[in-house]
């Protein structure tokens, strides 16, 4: 029977931060709510993978990889695609941060994952997804293209629209 995926990971290091360069390897298997960007989202399924957690000084560094499923809509023919994406990460967690520093603190001697593998994953996304480098777009069978000028031509020779606000005179008799 397999593991159920977790909704937290928070890793106490107390223990591990006693001794420079000490190292403590967590897997990871962390069920995140749906992420979506603009047209890519993450599907329902746990992101996995391996970091280390090693000691430095005033804190920890976490590095590793996770591994994630998305689907979307190909920018140019529209057509569903999807894909598993394995992405790296590099993160410090010190404690006494500087505001002006990108370092995460590090509060209670713990490092909580879930917002670092949600953080990491939404950066993930592509933005305009492709189903393949060479797609050539919409299939003209499907989703016929119709030109500015062709559109004001069909226009033109369907008249111009009554207004409806003047509907009840078309059913006016002006013969005597």
């Amino acid at each position: 029977m397999g593991r159920k995926p977790t909704v937290h990971q928070v890793i106490n290091v107390a223990d591990l931060r006693q001794r420079m360069g000490q190292r403590q390897f967590v897997d990871v298997d962390i069920l995140l709510p749906p992420l979506e960007v603009i047209a890519s989202r993450t599907v329902d399924e746990p992101v996995t993978g391996e970091l280390t957690i090693e000691s430095i000084e005033r804190g920890v560094s976490v590095t590793g990889h996770v591994r994630f499923a998305w689907e979307g809509d190909c920018r140019r023919c529209l057509e569903p695609v999807s894909s598993h994406e394995e992405i790296d990460i590099l993160e410090i967690f010190q404690t006494h941060t500087p505001d002006d520093e990108e370092i995460n603190d590090l509060v209670d001697n713990s490092v909580d994952l879930v917002p670092l593998v949600r953080d990491t994953v939404l950066l993930s996304l592509p933005l305009a997804p492709l189903c393949r480098e060479d797609c050539a777009g919409p299939d003209p069978d499907r989703y016929p293209a119709v030109t500015e000028d062709e559109r004001e031509a069909e226009a033109a020779a369907a008249g111009p629209k009554p207004d409806p606000r003047w509907a009840a005179l078309s059913d006016l008799q002006l013969d005597d």
